[in-house]
């Protein structure tokens, strides 16, 4: 009897390290959850101030070469007259506008995708992770 009582005794206290030990492992694991955290709330603030910088200065090179071509075709109007090719030119100056409205959305959603891609692998590290604790304890309990 006093012999099953020492046993018993063994092992709750064998219980109790392997606790202690899986409570620190959880707890380095949370603390390196909330720096993955930080690191991507960062990460996604430089991503969106570096999307508005992008885009600010695309805005003002557009306007600065805009204002150029204006004062170009301008000069073209009144030395020539030639109103049809002004058309012509405008249209063609609306097509590339769209052409390059259509390559900054491709861009951004690009962006996009690869944010959720690393968040998906950030998932997926952390699900494995789980896995390769489950399997240590399990490994450990068991033996």
């Amino acid at each position: 009897m006093f012999e099953t009582v020492k046993v018993h005794g063994e092992e709750i206290e064998q219980l109790k390290k392997d606790r202690e030990y899986l409570l620190k492992g959880q707890n380095a694991l949370f603390e390196w959850k909330k720096e993955m955290e930080k690191w991507r709330r960062e990460s996604d603030e430089n991503y969106h101030d570096l999307k508005t910088t992008i885009l600010t200065e695309n805005k003002e090179t557009r306007s600065f070469f805009q204002s150029i071509m204006d004062k170009q075709w301008d000069l073209i109007k009144s030395s020539t007259g030639m109103q049809q090719e002004l058309r012509k030119a405008d249209i063609d100056m609306q097509q590339e506008q769209r052409k390059a409205d259509i390559e900054i959305k491709k861009v951004d959603t690009e962006i996009k995708r690869d944010n959720w891609a690393k968040a998906w692998d950030f998932m997926k590290t952390i699900f494995s992770a789980g896995g390769i604790i489950y399997l240590i304890l399990e490994a450990t309990i068991l033996k």
